[in-house]
């Protein structure tokens, strides 16, 4: 069985880590997605309520280091939504407060992103503090492998009076074993699963009460925008139209620092 020709890669973090990059990235500079799609929920007292949706989009262009780790040039936008029309969330009833926010949208980066046998590194960043990340063990079962991750970290920002951002988010990748460990393939397919903790966004304008946010999502890799739901395209088209336009050229300043390393 699968399972049981890949034992002993499983113990070895180099092939681990080979393992996960093929199936969650690629061996060469193609534009790798991931586009998964969620809910995020309010949770007071361990009671959760379904909040809005959230339709996610990372964006990748991976460089092999000569130390055998794996370097990203890297951005995200990711969108909420109403949970009962997938629209795109401008204004959101706070169930909570009973006001209306004013709901801000993600980007994060371009920046790059370095993946090793431990996970991701820490950011060069003096605000990101208690930084911990992780990559595996994996599980496998038949002919499929998981290979979970997680990033836990505090961010404190240096102005006065700003919040203190707690990320824990933990992502399972999913795909065939011996795609996994297949060397011939430079990109494989795979799923994900996600799951965060996090605090009140600021936009909610929350204040001190008590109680924290919760998400899931699931979806998979892609190669190319073709591959993105009409939606998602067109969200992002309007919002962040600059990046959505052409993320590889989005991701060439960083990526053109990592084709000069690798």
């Amino acid at each position: 069985p699968a399972a049981e020709r890949a034992t002993p890669a499983l113990a070895e973090p180099e092939l681990l880590l080979q393992a996960y990059q093929r199936l969650s990235g690629s061996f060469d500079e193609r534009l790798i997605i991931w586009w998964m799609s969620g809910t995020r929920y309010g949770v007071v007292d361990a009671q959760s309520t379904a909040l809005y949706g959230m339709e996610v989009g990372m964006f990748h262009r991976w460089y092999q280091q000569p130390d055998g780790s794996f370097k990203a040039a890297f951005f995200e936008l990711t969108y909420y939504t109403d949970l009962s029309t997938g629209a795109l969330l401008r204004e959101f009833l706070n169930p909570y407060t009973g006001e209306s926010n004013k709901v801000r949208q993600v980007r994060l980066g371009p920046e790059i992103r370095t993946l090793t046998t431990t996970g991701l590194t820490s950011p060069d960043n003096p605000m990101v503090h208690n930084y911990r990340s992780s990559l595996g063990p994996a599980v496998t079962s038949g002919e499929k492998i998981w290979i979970p991750t997680s990033v836990e970290a505090t961010i404190k920002f240096p102005k006065p009076g700003a919040p203190t951002i707690l990320l824990n988010i933990y992502t399972t990748v999913e795909g065939n074993i011996d795609d996994a460990f297949n060397k011939d393939l430079l990109s494989a397919p795979c799923t994900f699963q996600f799951n965060n903790i996090l605090k009140w966004e600021p936009w909610m304008n929350m204040g001190d009460r008590p109680g924290h946010m919760m998400s899931t999502a699931a979806g998979h890799k892609m190669e190319s925008l073709d591959d993105l739901p009409a939606t998602y395209l067109t969200m992002a088209d309007e919002v962040h139209g600059k990046y959505i336009a052409d993320p590889l050229a989005s991701l060439e300043k960083y990526a053109s620092r990592l084709r000069a390393s690798s």
